[in-house]
This record gives C-alpha cells, structure tokens and sequence, in this order.
C-alpha cells in the first residue's frame, strides 16, 4: 500500500466514524452500488447503480435496483431516480446509431411519473423513434419488479460532433 493509499484508507475510516448510524448505513448502500458497476454507465451510473442488460442498435434496457439510498423523504424514489434512468436508457440508444466522432446529449425530456416506486427492480426500455443528421427522438417505459408501467419518457437528443 502508497502511503496516499494510507492517507485515503485512514480519512475514510475517520469520515465514516463522524456520521450517524443512519449516516453510516446510506454510505454502505451507496458504496454497494459503487462496488457492482455497470462498465458502461460513468460515475453518476455506478452511484445510483444504473446497469445496461441489453443492448442492440435503436433499443436498449437499463436497470436499478431501488433501495433506501433512493428514497426521497416521502419513503418512495426519489423522481430524479426514474428520470436518470430514463436518460440513460435513452441516451445509450442515441448513441447506439452514432457515427464516429459524434457524441449526443439530452436536449429535452419529459417524464410522466404514473405510479411510485417503493423499493425492488425497475427497468427502463428506450426505443429510437426518428434519428436525423442533428436530432434523435426517444421513447422509454419504466415498468417494477411486478411488470407495472411506473413511467413514460419522451426524449430529443442532440447529435452533435466531438472536439
């Protein structure tokens, strides 16, 4: 072990031991989902523990498992837990058709939240509606664990070319 390995270890031993044992149970949660990352969500993915189960050109299916460290505090997911996965799925069928040196990012979207999420699976399937020279259209569904729709996403990405 470096001795900034030691450095780390002992601050993160010393920053855990200040939190509250509430603190101290959500922090657990979300290094959990740190620790079982998906390789293509990125940092903010592997924080909520977004994974990719399928993906094929101009459709794709994305996953959270929901737990406590979701909760907003009515006790249910937060909404910005539905709609980040709604991003993501949508957001990896964009890019499912880019060409190289194009990247895309979300330039509109819209949520319909139907009922709430308490706790278990939610998937997110995203399908390319209409993809043009500068602009995607994307559609998602979130259904729960018990396959009912949760949510409803319309999305536009923009195609634009890398720097």
């Amino acid at each position: 072990m470096t001795e900034e390995q030691d450095q780390q270890e002992h601050e993160a031993a010393a920053l855990f031991a200040s939190l509250p044992p509430e603190g101290q149970q959500h922090a657990l949660r979300v290094l959990r989902h740190m620790n079982n990352r998906d390789q293509w969500t990125g940092s903010f993915g592997w924080l909520i523990g977004i994974h990719y189960i399928e993906r094929e050109p101009g459709h794709i299916t994305c996953m959270i498992d929901v737990d406590e460290s979701h909760y907003n505090p009515a006790g249910v997911a937060h909404g910005g837990v539905v709609y980040s996965l709604i991003d993501s799925a949508m957001g990896g069928t964009v890019h499912s058709y880019l060409e190289p040196g194009q990247r895309c990012v979300t330039a509109e979207l819209k949520v319909n939240y139907l009922r709430p999420v308490r706790a278990g699976r939610i998937t997110a399937v995203a399908n390319l509606i209409q993809h043009g020279r500068t602009l995607a259209v994307v559609t998602a569904e979130v259904h729960n664990a018990q396959d009912q729709l949760v949510a409803i996403g319309l999305g536009t990405f923009a195609i634009i070319q890398r720097r």
